[in-house]
C-alpha cells in the first residue's frame, strides 16, 4: 500500500504526514449554547473504520477538539489511540469554547478541566498541540494574560508540548496599518499572534482563497519569518468541492453547523458550480478527480505544511488519500490557478 508523503512541521519540530485526519464531521450532531457545531448523520462505527484507514495508510497527523460532538471525536480517536504506538502519531485538541459552569471558557481552572477531559478522551498522558480555539478572551481581553500563563505551566508540565492559535480566513501582514476592510481584524490576529507566541498555527487554505501581491505578508509568509509551523484546513471546502454538481442538498438539522453556514445555501452552492465549472471540464467530474485537484492545490501551495481533511467513513478518507498519491504538476496547478483566479498577473505561486 502506497506510503503518504511527509512534511517537517515547524514548531512542532516533527515529521508528519502530509495529510492528516481532521475529526470534527466525525463528532456528530451537536450544539454548544445553542449554536450549532456538528455533522448530521454519522455512524459510530463506520467513522472509527475511517480512522482505522487513515492510520493503515500512514496517516500521523490528528486534529481533532473538546467540542467536536461533545467529546464524541475525542472518544472516537481514543479508541484508535489505545491499540497503536502513541508516540507514532502526533494529537491535536482545542480549548476555548466550551465553558461548562464557569464564567467563561478560558478561566484557567476551566481550562484544565477541560483538558484533564480531552486527556480522559483521547487515553493519553499528553496532546501535541493543544490550540486556543476562540479569540474571546472576554471583555477587553481579561483571561489573555491567564490563558498564556497557564499554556506555559501546562507545557512545563508536560501535558502538552506546543500551543497553537487559527488564523484568519485572509490576511495581509500590511492591512493592520492601512484602511483596508480587515485592518482590525488583522491587527487582532497580529497583537494576539505576539502575545500568545504559537508554536502552530491553523489556516483555510482551498481552490477558493484569493491571492496575494508579491509584496504582501500572508500567513503563510509570517509563520516562516517567525518559525511557526502551519497546518492547513479546510482544503476540500468542507466537501463541497467534491461535489459534481451543486444541485439542492438535503436539509439540515439544527444540529449541524450547516444548517446556518451561508456556503451551503443554494445560491452560492450555484456560483460555486459556475466558478469550478472550467476545472471540472479539464480534470474530471468525479469526487476522486476534485479530490487530486483541491487537495494537490493546497499541497502544491505550501510544501512545508501538512494538510487536514475530514471524513465521515473509510470510503471518503480513502479517497482523499489516494489523491495525495497523485500529485498536481507545476503546469496543472499554474493552469488551475488562472482559471480560478485570472487577474492580475502579480500574483503569488
Amino acid at each position: 500500500m502506497q506510503t503518504l508523503p511527509r512534511r517537517f512541521l515547524s514548531g512542532l519540530g516533527a515529521e508528519v504526514s502530509a495529510v492528516g485526519a481532521g475529526c470534527w464531521t466525525i463528532g456528530g450532531p451537536a450544539t454548544n449554547n445553542g449554536v450549532p457545531i456538528g455533522w448530521d448523520h454519522v455512524d459510530t462505527d463506520a467513522a472509527y473504520a475511517g480512522l482505522l484507514h487513515a492510520h493503515e495508510r500512514g496517516v500521523t497527523l490528528y486534529d481533532t477538539a473538546d467540542v467536536y460532538g461533545l467529546g464524541q471525536s475525542e472518544r472516537l480517536l481514543g479508541r484508535l489511540l489505545r491499540l497503536i504506538d502513541r508516540t507514532a502519531v502526533h494529537v491535536a485538541s482545542k480549548v476555548g469554547y466550551f465553558a461548562g459552569t464557569a464564567r467563561h471558557a478560558y478561566q484557567p481552572a476551566q481550562m484544565r478541566r477541560q483538558l484533564a477531559t480531552t486527556l480522559d478522551n483521547l487515553g493519553t498522558d499528553y496532546l501535541d498541540i493543544y490550540y486556543l480555539h476562540s479569540t474571546d478572551f472576554g471583555p477587553d481581553d481579561q483571561y489573555l494574560p491567564g490563558v498564556v500563563e497557564t499554556m506555559t505551566e501546562l507545557r512545563r508540565e508536560g501535558l502538552i508540548r506546543t500551543v497553537g492559535m487559527r488564523a484568519p480566513h485572509v490576511f495581509a501582514e500590511h492591512w493592520a496599518d492601512s484602511d483596508h476592510p480587515h485592518a482590525a481584524q488583522t491587527a487582532r490576529f497580529l497583537h494576539l499572534f505576539h502575545t500568545i507566541r504559537p508554536d502552530v498555527i491553523t489556516a483555510r487554505y482551498n481552490l477558493l482563497s484569493p491571492l496575494y501581491a508579491d509584496t504582501d505578508t500572508d500567513v503563510f509568509a509570517l509563520a516562516r519569518r517567525h518559525g511557526v509551523g502551519v497546518v492547513i484546513k479546510q482544503a476540500l471546502g468542507q466537501g463541497l468541492l467534491l461535489k459534481p454538481h451543486a444541485g439542492a442538498l438535503p436539509p439540515f438539522s439544527a444540529a449541524d453547523h450547516r444548517s446556518r453556514d451561508p456556503e451551503f445555501h443554494p445560491a452560492a452552492l450555484e456560483l460555486l458550480r459556475q466558478r469550478l465549472s472550467p476545472i471540472r471540464a479539464r480534470f474530471g467530474n468525479r469526487p476522486a478527480d476534485l479530490a487530486r485537484i483541491a487537495l494537490g492545490y493546497a499541497l502544491h501551495h505550501a510544501p512545508d505544511a501538512p494538510v487536514l481533511v475530514g471524513f465521515r467513513n473509510a470510503d471518503q478518507i480513502h479517497t482523499t488519500l489516494t489523491a495525495a498519491g497523485d500529485p498536481l504538476t507545476p503546469e496543472e496547478f499554474t493552469e488551475i490557478r488562472a482559471a480560478l483566479h485570472p487577474t492580475p498577473a502579480n500574483r503569488k505561486a
